[in-house]
C-alpha cells in the first residue's frame, strides 16, 4: 500500500488542470486518444483515475498512443508524456496491458519512464478492485450525475486511499452540492474505518476538509464534533483548524 500511495502522489505531480470523471464518455475518450492534443489526453487520463472504466476500446487507443510515443521518449517533455500514457493504461485494471507495461520496465528507456512503468504495474492490480467499486450501480442514485455516483461509491467503500482521492477530487472540482456533502457527512459521523493508522487519519482529515471547505453552515456541527471528540489528537487538530479557516 505504501508504494501504491507514493505512486499516486507522484502521478499527481504530473497532472494539469482537473478533469471530472463525468466529463468524458467512452466515445469521447477514444476520440481524444486517437487525436493529437496532448493536453486533452492528459485531462482524459486524469478523469480515468476515478471513472471506473475498463473498456478495451478506450485503453487499446491509449496503448496505441503510448507505443507510438516511446521512440520519442528521450527528452523531459517526451518522457513526461509517455509517463502520463503508461499511468493511464494502468487505470484499466486489465492484465492484457501488462505486456506493454513490462516492455517499458525491461526496455532501454530513460530511468524515469521505467520508474513510472513499475508504478503503473502496481497500480493496475489496485484498479481491478477500484473499478469494480466505482461502477457498482447497485448503490447509484438515479437522480444524481455519473460523477456524483462514482464519488459516492468511493466514499462508501472500504478502500481508504480511494476515499481520500474522492475527497481531494471534490475539493479540486468544487463539488459542494448537498448530495455530495451529505455523503461526506455520513462517512465522517460513522467513522467506519477510522483508526490510529496514518492513512486512516489522513483520509478522514481530507474528508473533513472537503466538507468544511464548502462553507456550508449546515455541516459545521459535524466538523465541530470531530474537533472536540475524535479519538485521534491529530484529527482533532485538523478539524479545529478547518473550523477557523472555513466558518
Amino acid at each position: 500500500m505504501k508504494s501504491f500511495v507514493a505512486s499516486l502522489l507522484l502521478a499527481a505531480s504530473l497532472f494539469g488542470p482537473q478533469a471530472s470523471a463525468g466529463e468524458f464518455t467512452p466515445e469521447s475518450y477514444r476520440a481524444v486518444f486517437q487525436g493529437d492534443s496532448q493536453f486533452r489526453q492528459k485531462q482524459a487520463i486524469e478523469a480515468l483515475a476515478m471513472a471506473g472504466l475498463s473498456d478495451p476500446a478506450i485503453f487499446d487507443a491509449l496503448e496505441t498512443r503510448l507505443i507510438a510515443s516511446l521512440p520519442e521518449a528521450t527528452d523531459k517533455n517526451a518522457v513526461d508524456y509517455s509517463a502520463w500514457l503508461v499511468k493511464g493504461l494502468a487505470y484499466s485494471g486489465n492484465d492484457k496491458y501488462l505486456g506493454t507495461i513490462n516492455s517499458i520496465i525491461h526496455g532501454s528507456y530513460p530511468k524515469k519512464l521505467r520508474k513510472y512503468a513499475k508504478q503503473a504495474r502496481a497500480n493496475l492490480s489496485q484498479y481491478k478492485v477500484w473499478n469494480a467499486i466505482l461502477t457498482d450501480k447497485s448503490h447509484y442514485d438515479a437522480g444524481q450525475s455519473q460523477s456524483n455516483n462514482l464519488y459516492a461509491n468511493a466514499l462508501h467503500s472500504n478502500e481508504l486511499e480511494l476515499m481520500r482521492m474522492a475527497a481531494k477530487r471534490l475539493m479540486e472540482e468544487g463539488k459542494y452540492d448537498d448530495f455530495m456533502l451529505s455523503q461526506l457527512s455520513s462517512e465522517l459521523q460513522a467513522q467506519r474505518l477510522l483508526s490510529n493508522d496514518k492513512l486512516a487519519i489522513d483520509t478522514y482529515a481530507h474528508m473533513a476538509k472537503a466538507l468544511a471547505s464548502s462553507g456550508n453552515i449546515k455541516y459545521r456541527p459535524v466538523i465541530a464534533d470531530i474537533a472536540a471528540n475524535a479519538p485521534q489528537k491529530k484529527l482533532r487538530n485538523y478539524a479545529a483548524k478547518y473550523m477557523k479557516s472555513y466558518y
